[in-house]
C-alpha cells in the first residue's frame, strides 16, 4: 500500500499510525451505538476504515457480530483491503472487501490498548 505509507520513521510513525487508528475506532464506536437498531434490521452497518492514514474516510459495510468480535480485542482494527501496513500489522481475518488486522510490535499493541474506549 505504497500510496498510504507514512513517510516518517521509527517511534513517531508507529505512534502516529496508532493514534490515527484509535481515532477511527472511537468514531466507529459512536457510529455503532447510534446505528444499533438499524444494524439489527439491516444485518450490516457502515463504519469508517480504521487504517493509519488520517485522510482515509472510506466506508466499510460490516455485520454487527464481526464488528463486536473485532472490538473484543484492543489490538484489532477493521481496514479496507490494501490499507494495512504490513510492517506493523498482520491480517487475521479476510472478509473479501476488508481485513481485520492485528498490531504486531509491542509498542503498537500498547497504544491500541491504552486508547481502547472499551478498556
Amino acid at each position: 500500500m505504497a500510496e498510504n505509507r507514512p513517510t516518517e520513521d521509527g517511534d513517531d510513525r508507529l505512534r502516529r499510525v496508532g493514534e490515527n487508528e484509535a481515532l477511527y475506532r472511537l468514531v466507529n464506536e459512536q457510529i455503532e451505538t447510534l446505528s444499533a437498531g438499524v444494524a439489527t434490521s439491516a444485518r450490516e452497518f457502515g463504519v469508517i476504515c480504521e487504517c493509519g492514514t488520517l485522510s482515509c474516510t472510506s466506508q466499510i459495510m460490516i455485520r454487527p457480530e464481526v464488528y463486536e468480535q473485532t472490538r473484543a480485542l484492543s489490538d484489532h482494527f477493521i481496514v479496507l483491503r490494501g490499507h494495512q501496513f504490513d510492517d506493523i500489522e498482520r491480517v487475521v481475518e479476510d472478509h473479501e472487501t476488508f481485513f481485520v488486522i492485528e498490531k504486531t510490535p509491542e509498542e503498537a499493541k500498547r497504544i491500541a490498548q491504552v486508547t481502547d474506549p472499551r478498556e
